[in-house]
């Protein structure tokens, strides 16, 4: 047994994924919705016996692995580091590729800048007005502590040369943009003079920084903040500040509030308001969306209700709606400009603001009403360009149809109107498709999915042993499932009482995912009876006829174009014998 197999054969992939997504028993099996495409009804399948999980839905499958690679965004070797510690398994030393080399060294890079940064702001001379800025605003020893605040100073070369003595180049620097070349060849801090908030992944990893101007410090004409500029660690639009620190408490919630800055962020986490999470700006994207639904269903957006943040509303309200995340939205009360100044003001007012926000369809059509005078018939067709485009993509009938009504209700009209105008949105966002002219052979897909059937049943009622009759298997066309019923034969007939976990295993890489579907697909046949089994059978022997039938046929029609009399009788006397066949059998 290999160290991978070591992992596997100690972690149960059914716990692992439960701690992720909500796993629901279903027979042998469990299920969940798939948590990498929108969906409804559940296709998402975790298979204990065969340590895999299955989307049937986008086809996502694989083992624990594969679940975290995709799940939280690790390459195969984190993966296999992750779990390996998890299990309590010492891995072997291993060759790691170029890639994974420079992720590394700019994670250790991030992580020596971090606490460079953070002596300056709490412990050195050089940051003590940064730090009595930061204490002036409210924000705690302990805060800054945790969330490990930083000053970056005045001197710009500064971190360059500390990285230098750590023994990382300044090209490294650059490539983890904590610095840039500068014309005269020399280093220069990015953030320099600025304070500075380490930047960290959802699983804690330290990915990059951004950079805030303090009053009287910074320069008074540059911008208010600058962040890392993508690297191979940092992507700004899959990035959600201070989520490696606040999942735990969104996902037993179920709730996110989404605000916008680290300030917003911080504030109301240091007064126990700790679900949150920042975006970058007034941008939401759909990968953050992705995301966040992976912790909460519901997101509280607690962006600026001016208009820029109105329509960072409204895009977010369309994003959410494609990956099935339900949104609300959570206004600052009058008199408070974001969450960091409620919550250094007024902490009670606080929880209050977030324990009722609206739902985001409400607070959009709020917004426009209070732009336009109903009375001005003009107004209200505006009022309907503006809404009814959002409110014709909300997926849910019900819902859409519960805002359509009062959208009608807002413009005294009927509902039927609003349909209508609805209608004339959706007619033209639908794309027609090109027809595909695809010749598809029905036939044969029928028998692919007969003998796919077939197989399941087998597995599903382990009756292994019919497939050592040369007659059944013979019924067989697809080289795929023959390669995995010879195998089947040779595993249980030398293991009589063999598991079909310890069988898939013995599978080659290219059969498993074959396998995969065959098995799981399994549990529905599972409640079948026997018969069915027989009816299969024949199902199958039927097919096999009429693929002799229509080979006949062709051979009958050369014959008759040759004029060969004796080829033609012979077809003739086959083709009669073959449909008698088949008609015993039931044309089905």
């Amino acid at each position: 047994m290999d160290q991978l197999d070591e992992i596997k054969s100690k972690i149960d992939i059914v716990n692992l994924i439960s701690e992720y997504i909500p796993l629901k028993k279903a027979g042998r099996n469990f299920k969940a919705n798939c948590p990498f495409h929108s969906e409804k009804t559940p296709s998402f399948i975790v298979s204990p016996e065969l340590q895999i999980f299955k989307c049937f839905g986008c086809a996502a499958g694989g083992d624990a692995f594969k679940f975290l690679q995709l799940y939280e965004k690790m390459d195969f070797w984190e993966s296999v580091e992750f779990l390996a510690k998890r299990a309590g398994v010492k891995l072997a030393r291993k060759q790691v590729t170029q890639e994974e080399q420079i992720k590394r060294r700019l994670y250790e890079i991030n992580s020596q800048a971090s606490e460079f940064y953070h002596y300056l702001l709490t412990t050195h001379p050089v940051g003590a007005k940064a730090l009595d800025y930061v204490l002036k605003r409210g924000i705690k020893k302990e805060t800054i502590k945790l969330f490990k605040l930083g000053f970056s100073p005045p001197k710009a070369e500064a971190v360059a040369a500390f990285l230098r003595k750590k023994g990382y180049t300044p090209q490294e620097t650059v490539q983890a943009g904590l610095t840039f070349a500068g014309r005269d060849g020399r280093f220069y801090d990015r953030f320099h003079n600025r304070l500075v908030f380490p930047l960290l992944d959802h699983r804690g990893n330290p990915v990059g920084f951004s950079g805030r101007t303090i009053p009287g410090i910074s320069l008074p004409d540059a911008a208010k903040y600058i962040n890392t500029p993508e690297t191979l660690v940092y992507h700004k639009s899959n990035n959600l500040y201070g989520l490696w620190l606040t999942k735990n408490e969104i996902a037993k919630k179920n709730e996110a509030i989404l605000v916008e800055g680290e300030f917003d962020l911080i504030s109301p986490f240091q007064a126990g308001l700790k679900n949150l999470a920042a975006v970058k700006g007034t941008s939401f994207t759909e990968d953050q969306g992705k995301l966040l639904r992976r912790f909460a269903e519901t997101a509280v957006l607690a962006l600026d209700s001016d208009l820029a943040g109105t329509e960072a509303i409204k895009r977010s309200a369309q994003i959410a709606e494609t990956i099935d995340l339900a949104v609300k939205v959570a206004p600052m009360p009058p008199g408070f400009k974001d969450p960091d100044d409620l919550a250094q003001k007024e902490k009670e007012l606080l929880f209050k603001t977030f324990a009722k926000p609206i739902p985001i369809w409400d607070f959009i059509l709020e917004k426009s009403a209070e732009k336009y005078n109903l009375d001005d018939p003009n107004n209200k067709k505006k009022i309907l360009k503006e809404v009814l485009p959002l409110f014709a993509k909300i997926e849910n009938e019900v819902i859409k149809n519960y805002y359509f009504q009062k959208l009608a209700d807002l413009l005294k009209t009927s509902l039927e109107a609003i349909l209508l105008e609805g209608n004339k949105i959706n007619q033209k966002n639908t794309v027609q498709k090109p027809q595909d002219f695809t010749v598809k052979n029905e036939e044969s897909s029928r028998r692919i999915l007969l003998e796919k059937y077939f197989l399941s049943i087998v597995a599903a009622q382990e009756k292994w042993k019919i497939l050592r009759k040369k007659k059944v298997v013979s019924l067989i066309n697809s080289p795929v499932l023959k390669k995995i019923i010879k195998l089947a034969v040779l595993f249980f007939k030398k293991n009589k009482k063999g598991k079909v976990g310890d069988f898939f295993q013995t599978l080659p890489e290219e059969l498993k995912p074959a396998f995969e579907e065959i098995y799981l697909t399994a549990e529905k046949q599972k409640g079948e009876k026997e018969e069915n089994l027989e009816k299969i059978i024949i199902a199958l022997k039927r097919e096999e006829y009429i693929r002799q039938r229509r080979e006949i046929s062709q051979k009958l029609t050369q014959a008759e174009i040759k004029g060969d009399e004796t080829k033609l009788n012979t077809f003739q006397t086959k083709f009669v014998s073959i449909n008698q066949k088949i008609k015993e059998l039931g044309e089905g």
